[in-house]
């Protein structure tokens, strides 16, 4: 296996026939059994085998497999963009230029013919070493339910890159692939994506519905916010028009040297009206552009998606019951006595505690699979079994379950609940190791760059989690078992932070 995404897997393989390696990608189950997903497959593959860029990837052949859908596809000697600006850094601008123009050829050609990439990304652009760029996974990445909420409330998708229009009912087209250009362009030259603070869905969502993306101080903002421009219709006509805007813009005021994000604002927590700003009009009180810039971006307010206001009632119900647990922890914590689980113990690489006598966990370890039905427990953890030592690694809270460093290597985790504030982390992550029973615990910015390293105020995230497994079938068949909120993850180097598969 090459690689591996939110629906399905890559491998390197040998065509018998005509005595070539190449790329063969096998979707998930879960997706074959969907017929309208079956039938854009079909109909997109025959497409995007005929389109005649050379910077989209060759297809030579698609169909099934012991009922897995794959295709076939050229394998091309290199690295994917997300791996290449977690070795490499921010580029160089005109570096960035040169890849993000060849993929914007790649979607102009797309569009002409019809077809809608939909997940346009760093892990689907391709590299080789002479710096030749290929856009991978034409339509195939995504159902066309994606593009929506599902029955079930969820969403899968790149939420790091998916335009406005995604969460709603209205079509998805071309300007949703500029809309996700600008985000690779703006990460090509800052080494993030636009929201990369934005650490759970709803903020992320709230992000890309309502705030302006950060800026790298420079003429280019422009040309990013107007690629991100809230309304599709405001957007740039063709990728060839923003790559060209941004060169002009670059040309015009270079970045010096290291670029340094300016944060918009951090993304509300729950989603508002955008601010509508006219070209005739001063900008309001606060407002970090002039009014040229914002005019770039806003517009006046289109109908709305009768799934906006679900989204807003969902993160508001969310902050209350959130800040309800909290004050009930507060409380709770000034009432017990020290030395309770509550409390965090020192922070001490040589302090000696003891395992709990019912979970086989350790230090560095993962912990065993959820019992078949998690959910609240009214019962507290196992309390600490005397004789066994146990040593505290840096960020553990001295909890009854020890703080886990799992390893990098592809597994897939099930995340059921995150802890963003300081004062309350104990208490906060045994009520969730109480709620579910055999799970484990870490701290993001001790673990893999797989995960969210810091919440959107810059304090450390603790999440709780299950180990799923190496499969995707593994991750979707435990995330739908726990439902909920939970959301999988991979453990690994090179997966972005912000992908969260929801099954």
């Amino acid at each position: 296996m090459i690689g591996r995404g939110g629906m399905g897997e890559v491998y390197r393989a040998t065509d018998t026939r005509k005595d070539r390696v190449v790329a063969l990608k096998l979707l998930g189950p879960q997706v074959a059994d969907d017929p309208a997903f079956r039938d854009r497959f079909h109909r997109e593959s025959r497409v995007a085998a005929r389109l005649n860029d050379p910077h989209v990837i060759p297809i030579h052949d698609w169909g099934e497999i012991d009922g897995r859908l794959f295709i076939d596809m050229r394998l091309v000697d290199g690295r994917d963009l997300r791996t290449l600006l977690l070795q490499d850094g921010p580029l160089p601008a005109e570096r960035a230029l040169r890849i993000v123009g060849q993929i914007g050829d790649a979607l102009d050609a797309a569009h002409r013919s019809g077809l809608v990439h939909r997940d346009v990304k760093p892990d689907n652009i391709l590299v080789d070493d002479r710096d030749f760029a290929y856009l991978v996974d034409f339509g195939l990445a995504q159902a066309d339910t994606d593009t929506r909420f599902t029955s079930t409330g969820t969403a899968v998708g790149s939420f790091g890159y998916m335009a406005p229009e995604r969460f709603g009912d209205g079509v998805v087209g071309a300007p949703a692939d500029i809309y996700a250009l600008a985000c690779v362009l703006f990460e090509c030259l800052s080494g993030t994506h636009p929201f990369a603070s934005a650490t759970t869905i709803e903020r992320l969502i709230a992000a890309h519905l309502t705030a302006p993306p950060p800026r790298l101080g420079a003429a280019v903002d422009e040309v990013i916010a107007r690629g991100m421009a809230k309304d599709p219709g405001q957007r740039q006509h063709s990728s060839a028009e923003l790559v060209a805007d941004a060169g002009a813009a670059l040309r015009s005021e270079p970045l010096g040297g290291a670029p340094t994000i300016i944060p918009g604002g951090p993304p509300p927590a729950v989603p508002v009206a955008p601010t509508v700003s006219t070209p005739g009009g001063p900008p309001g009180p606060g407002t970090p552009w002039d009014a040229t810039r914002a005019a770039a971006w806003t517009a006046p307010p289109r109908r709305r998606s009768p799934l906006i206001p679900i989204i807003v009632a969902t993160v508001v119900v969310l902050l209350i019951c959130a800040g309800i647990v909290a004050w009930a922890i507060a409380t709770t914590q000034q009432d017990q006595p020290a030395g309770t689980a509550g409390d965090a113990a020192p922070l001490s690489t040589t302090a000696d505690a003891t395992l709990p006598s019912t979970s086989a966990s350790t230090a560095t370890g993962p912990s065993p699979g959820p019992p078949s039905e998690p959910g609240p427990s009214s019962q507290p953890g196992p309390g600490p079994s005397a004789g066994v030592p146990r040593t505290i690694v840096p960020g553990d809270l001295g909890l009854t379950v020890p703080m886990t460093r799992p390893a990098c290597d592809g597994t897939g985790i099930v995340v059921v609940a995150n802890a963003i504030a300081p004062g309350n982390y104990p208490g906060e992550v045994q009520s969730y190791l109480n709620r579910y029973p055999g799970a484990s615990y870490l701290r993001t910015d001790q673990s893999c760059p797989s995960l969210k390293q810091v919440s959107d105020v810059g304090t450390p995230i603790y999440a709780v989690y299950y180990v799923a497994g190496p499969t995707l079938d593994d991750i979707c068949t435990l995330r739908n078992r726990i439902g909920g909120a939970a959301y999988g993850k991979w453990l690994d180097y090179t997966t972005d932070p912000a992908s969260l598969i929801t099954c």
